[in-house]
């Protein structure tokens, strides 16, 4: 199963690569279950992502295929952004 790209539906607001929160729940989680999740987390792409609702509001962009590719996304697409908008 592919995950969706959402990343023109998203294309005019910045993203955030996903990070894992102290939350209710992943307070509860294992240490093995949490590096599970922070990999996960550290692919994926969000928009609207803030800690004061705890990632509640967030919405998925896009999976990347490493951190890295995302954290390179993001930051390309960030820049862009406010290139885009400061004209």
């Amino acid at each position: 199963m592919s995950t969706p790209d959402n990343r023109l539906k998203f294309n005019d607001v910045p993203w955030q690569q996903g990070c894992v929160l102290s939350t209710r729940y992943t307070r509860r989680c294992s240490a093995q279950e949490m590096l599970k999740v922070s990999r996960i987390e550290r692919r994926t792409a969000f928009a609207h992502f803030y800690a004061h609702d705890e990632g509640q509001g967030r919405e998925f962009v896009y999976q990347f295929d490493s951190a890295e590719e995302c954290e390179k996304a993001v930051n390309e697409h960030n820049k862009a952004l406010a290139e885009a908008l400061s004209k």
